[in-house]
Parts: structure tokens; C-alpha cells; sequence
């Protein structure tokens, strides 16, 4: 067995090859390609096997951003975002002023504290939220 093509991009699935097709034939209706060029497009289309093949058979048409594929990124709305940070820093001020209430002054834990506090915020990692 050869090793995968990794240059060419992701393979392309049936459900996206059969959207491609109704695209194309949406285009045909409406007059943006000829039926003999749609046929073509649809051929290879069905013939495609990876994404990038599919986005060339519909690069010159006028296709609603909500609708292509590459556009459409699933996000956590911006209150969420809140929330969640919310959310951790309280649970780093409990987590540091219980160190610090229970050893009091007797150990000084706060730099136990601030490593708590890289470890959950963790600010050298990208944002998946924003």
C-alpha cells in the first residue's frame, strides 16, 4: 500500500460531491453555464476525489457564503466566552485563597497560587473562542 497523497488536500465525501452537483445544476437554471458545460461539471464532479478538485468546478460562480463549505465555522457565541472565563477565574480564587487561608502565613503558597493560575488560564495556547 503507497503512502497518501498529502499535497492534494482532503478527500472529498459523497455528501459534498452530490452538493457540488445541485450547485451546478442550480447554476444551469439559472443560465450561469450551458447544459453541455453543466453535464461536464457534474461528470467531474462525481469523479472528484478531494476538495479542492470540487472547489475548482465552482470558483467562477456566485455561490452564498452561508452555503460554502469553506466559509461555514461552527463558534461558541461570545457570551459563552464569558461565561467560561468567568467561571475559571472564580474557580482560581477559591482555589488560591484556600491555600492561602488554610497555611496562612505559615508557607506562603502563593507562588503555588500563580502556578494554579498558568495552569488553568494557560495563555501560550491559541484561543478557541474568539
Amino acid at each position: 500500500m503507497s503512502a497518501p497523497d498529502r499535497a492534494r488536500g482532503v478527500r472529498a465525501s459523497d455528501a459534498e460531491r452530490e452538493r457540488i452537483a445541485q450547485l451546478l445544476q442550480s447554476a444551469a437554471a439559472e443560465g450561469r453555464l450551458s447544459p453541455e458545460e453543466a453535464g461536464e461539471r457534474s461528470a467531474a464532479a462525481s469523479a472528484a476525489t478531494y476538495r479542492e478538485e470540487l472547489y475548482q468546478l465552482i470558483a467562477d460562480l456566485p455561490v452564498d457564503r452561508d452555503q460554502h463549505p469553506r466559509e461555514r465555522v461552527a463558534r461558541a457565541p461570545l457570551a459563552a466566552w464569558w461565561l467560561w472565563s468567568a467561571l475559571r477565574l472564580a474557580f482560581l480564587a477559591i482555589l488560591v485563597l484556600g491555600f492561602w487561608g488554610f497555611w496562612g502565613a505559615r508557607l506562603l503558597v502563593w507562588p503555588l497560587g500563580f502556578m494554579a493560575v498558568a495552569l488553568v488560564l494557560r495563555p501560550w495556547r491559541p484561543r478557541r473562542w474568539r
